[in-house]
């Protein structure tokens, strides 16, 4: 075996794909043929994120999900195409696979490799001593139950909460909203004291931008659970959500009991 190659899901063209998983949710494979590689000497085939999504232009997200993103230290180009429709030694890896559970040590690699994908140059250090939060709307649906599971969106008033309770103490500390809501729906946050709504063109930069945090207060999703990955500050998530199978072991997790307003240390 000589290469590698993360294959991620949708229709798959070589060059882009039509649909398929969101940044998070690719990072999974990538990640885990970057480790692979190393470990085995392989050389990584170009993986695919640009795509075509069709729902963020409806639901008119200031992010459309294009990824546009080319991994440097990789195959691209006709070498790419030549490889994926002649050649047979390829690992093909794909899907979420065994989570986090292979990347533990390999943070600041992956990290690096990570900020490749990158072009613009950002000031990260302006969030170390900050809140940083993301809140995931766009394609999640809200809740009908009050049962949060997979693909369900967390109260507003449950991030408001928490902000609150770490405001006890240090009432200036900065707030970054990070989410694919609009202004309408974020219309409570936009009433808190120094808050503001941070989300870029990029979601990447903004996976970087949240791990630099001094306290991260996530979604349940796997943009969040990434930036947890990268981090160092203190993660706070949803008591319903937090579960030692999805989210990465590595971090600093607490748990917010809205029901007592207590925080509660995970690992």
């Amino acid at each position: 075996m000589k290469y590698i190659y993360p294959k991620f899901d949708g229709i798959n063209l070589i060059f882009f794909r039509i649909g398929g998983s969101g940044l998070g949710n690719l990072l999974y494979p990538f990640f885990r043929s970057l480790v692979y590689s190393k470990k085995e000497n392989l050389e990584i085939i170009s993986p695919t994120f640009k795509s075509l999504k069709i729902g963020p232009y409806l639901r008119n997200e200031k992010q459309k999900r294009l990824y546009p993103y080319n991994y440097k230290n990789s195959i691209g180009g006709f070498k790419k195409l030549f490889l994926l429709l002649f050649r047979k030694n390829i690992k093909y890896i794909g899907g979420f696979g065994d989570g986090f559970n292979s990347l533990y040590g390999f943070e600041k690699f992956l990290k690096k490799e990570f900020k490749y994908l990158i072009k613009e140059k950002a000031n990260l250090t302006k969030y170390k001593d900050s809140i940083c939060c993301h809140i995931r709307m766009g394609d999640f649906a809200i809740s009908k139950d009050g049962k949060i599971i997979n693909n369900t969106r967390i109260p507003l008033n449950w991030y408001i909460e928490v902000i609150e309770n770490l405001r006890k103490n240090n009432n200036n500390i900065k707030v970054y909203i990070f989410s694919d809501g609009d202004k309408k729906e974020l219309g409570n946050f936009l009433k808190i004291k120094n808050l503001e709504i941070e989300t870029s063109d990029d979601p990447a930069l903004d996976i970087l931008k949240l791990s630099e945090s001094k306290i991260l207060i996530g979604s349940y999703s796997s943009f969040s659970f990434w930036s947890a990955f990268f981090s160092n500050g203190i993660c706070i998530w949803h008591k319903d959500i937090y579960n030692k199978r999805e989210f990465p072991q590595n971090a600093k997790n607490y748990i917010f009991d809205s029901k007592n307003s207590t925080i509660l240390k995970m690992n």
